[in-house]
């Protein structure tokens, strides 16, 4: 796992090796061990690397092949390079490595790019400088595991695996996108179709981009189909199934350096950890994060499970000055991010890096076997909507669920009937608009008419409509996978676990992402993976037979901590008027500022909870301050830096 960077210049020769080199280190914690740089005429490549595979000098990077015309600097991991490895030798390639990386080199001149993409089964992020076409490859794995930030200005192409390094590179001469921002305040994040910064891009997962002298082209090589889909019953396809997540849990076994797994307690990380045990003639080592708060701990049934297996289980808990270490963590991003449990992934990859340099997740399993709420919601909905006649599903039934939540408020029946009516009203493309932690009336509220016309009738919806017009499948569910795959999975969980983990130079790997294993999954009718409502049930009848039942059957907790709690006791009761209440935050024109006092005491009297959205509002005023104002600094400590 690494870190890469570098510049193309379409008109001048000349490559300033310094400026690469400031690209490169703004990223030693991606690549501690190692640091490459290539410059020739038109090119300059950087690397910074995290050794995992060939930990000698023989994997040094860049890398060229035999007569130095190809060159490549590479983040991530290829886990069937050694069968492609065969194959090239087979075609006479020589290789000087027993690295990876190597593999890419002599493929893209055997295959070309599209079908060396095509071939690879791993998590990736590259630059390939083919200087007898004068062109720059910049490619990027399937699901978008790995980040890769490029930008097109005067004749030259910056591209990085940190957005940092380019503002870095360009003097950070960027202009602000009011979109990027619009859509961070729906979804905690920025789509891969953008970034905070109008003028650099994101490779899209499962793209590559060729930048030539005189043009640019932008091109795809794989997506996710749900369709045709498998004649197979329960028995065959949990048979399938355990047979390919070995498969990939043992392929992403492969390491020089030690290795170890994420264990919250949870089905998916259980089951990994089940069967990196089941595979290995060794004592796994396993990782995880707890808080006091009873409501907000699986550490019990991540011990029932570390218990089991026998494991060297190491514990973490996480105390309410875990925020002071918020400026470093909003650092470390480069652009406004705010899944509060960027926390506890931080806490947890710093406790593991001290015994391992690699750890297996359970991150995907929820995207391919229906572990999210809303996949209950579409369930339901779709059978609502085929149903029920169109002027009680429209008008009557919302009308009534309304006022009953007005009543009950929104818990049990209540609010399952609520949230019926609001998904099933309508179309699917119109549920694509529920949910949000800032929904259409909360933005209309909280933006001020001037912020408003920066965003010339902008809607964060547009991201989720483009890929529901993409979406295959026998079903609402089937879509609604899709769509998360495509948005929040690599917008915000990959993001959050690239970051936390290479914040502290750990190499994190998911079976569940297992391209060929998404295929399968995906292909297999949404009754097998959820049945009346009840979700994740084949996964979860896999566990069944490594795993211990009350760690398998129930409520799903996920990777939380509690903000709210603390954001209304002791030190940082007053930190959300310091920073989102200020002067310098009422100039930037954003909000209108008695909407947002009245949010933060609504919350801070316990009339409402604001969690998410107080949330992401302070990591974003935070973000500006660090990144635009220059005000606040990577080491400084919430709350004594707020009223900076």
């Amino acid at each position: 796992m690494c870190g890469i960077c570098g510049i193309f210049d379409r008109h001048h020769p000349d490559i300033d090796a310094a400026i690469i080199e400031r690209m490169r280190d703004v990223m030693i914690n991606r690549g501690p061990d190692d640091a490459g740089l290539h410059a020739d005429a038109h090119i300059g490549l950087g690397h910074r690397r995290l050794s995992i595979i060939d930990v000698s000098s023989a994997g040094h990077q860049p890398m060229h092949n035999e007569d130095k015309t190809i060159w490549i600097t590479f983040n991530g991991e290829v886990y069937n390079f050694r069968p492609l490895r065969d194959a090239l030798s087979g075609r006479g390639h020589v290789f000087s490595s027993s690295s990876d990386t190597e593999v890419l080199v002599h493929g893209y001149e055997e295959w070309g790019i599209k079908k060396l993409l095509q071939k690879i089964n791993g998590m990736f992020a590259f630059a390939i400088w083919d200087s007898a076409r004068q062109e720059l490859v910049l490619a990027r794995d399937r699901l978008g595991v790995k980040p890769l930030y490029y930008m097109e200005k005067d004749g030259r192409v910056y591209f990085s695996s940190d957005i940092k390094s380019i503002r870095l590179a360009c003097e950070r001469d960027l202009t602000l996108d009011f979109c990027a921002i619009d859509d961070f305040l729906y979804s905690y994040c920025i789509p891969q179709e953008r970034s905070i910064f109008t003028e650099i891009k994101k490779v899209p997962p499962a793209n590559y981009v060729v930048f030539r002298k005189n043009d640019t082209s932008v091109n795809e090589y794989w997506d996710l189909r749900f369709a045709p889909k498998l004649s197979i019953d329960e028995n065959e396809c949990l048979e399938e199934l355990e047979k390919r997540l070995l498969s990939a849990v043992g392929g992403r076994m492969i390491s020089d350096v030690p290795i170890g797994a994420f264990l919250s307690g949870g089905v998916d990380s259980s089951l990994v950890v089940a069967l990196m045990a089941t595979l290995s003639g060794q004592r796994i080592k396993t990782f995880s994060m707890g808080v006091r708060e009873d409501s907000y701990n699986e550490l019990k049934y991540a011990r029932m499970v570390a218990d089991k297996y026998s494991t060297d289980h190491h514990e973490f808990i996480v105390e309410p000055d875990a925020l002071g270490i918020l400026p470093e963590i909003i650092w470390a991003y480069g652009e406004p991010y705010a899944d509060a449990s960027q926390i506890p992934a931080y806490y947890v990859s710093k406790m593991t890096r001290r015994y391992v340099t690699v750890a297996l997740t359970g991150d995907g399993g929820d995207e391919s076997f229906c572990g999210y709420g809303n996949s209950a919601a579409y369930y339901y909905a779709y059978r609502y909507r085929k149903y029920l006649p169109r002027f009680l599903r429209d008008s009557i039934a919302p009308s009534i669920a309304g006022g009953i939540v007005s009543l009950a408020g929104r818990r049990g029946a209540a609010g399952k009937f609520k949230t019926l009516t609001e998904y099933g009203r309508g179309s699917f493309t119109d549920s694509l608009g529920i949910g949000g932690i800032f929904g259409q009336d909360f933005r209309k509220k909280l933006y001020t008419p001037g912020f408003m016309r920066k965003l010339a009738g902008h809607n964060p919806i547009g991201t989720f409509e483009k890929y529901s017009a993409r979406a295959c499948g026998e079903d609402e569910v089937d879509k609604s996978l899709y769509i998360g795959i495509k948005t929040s999975l690599p917008n915000d969980y990959l993001t959050k676990i690239d970051v936390a983990t290479m914040m502290n130079s750990l190499e994190a790997r998911s079976p569940y992402l297992d391209y060929e294993l998404m295929e399968f999954a995906a292909r297999l009718p949404s009754s097998l993976k959820m049945r009346h409502g009840r979700r994740k049930l084949l996964l979860k009848k896999l566990a069944a037979r490594y795993v211990p039942h009350a760690a398998i059957y129930r409520k799903k907790w996920g990777f939380g901590i509690p903000v709210g709690y603390w954001f209304r006791h002791g030190e940082m009761k007053n930190l959300l008027g310091n920073v989102l209440l200020s002067e310098r935050a009422e100039k930037r024109g954003y909000f209108n500022m008695g909407f947002l006092r009245a949010l933060i005491n609504e919350h801070l009297k316990g009339e409402a909870d604001h969690t998410y959205r107080l949330w992401a509002l302070l990591c974003l005023e935070l973000w500006h301050l660090m990144f635009i104002d220059n005000s606040i600094s990577r080491s400084d400590k919430l709350p004594a830096c707020a009223g900076i």
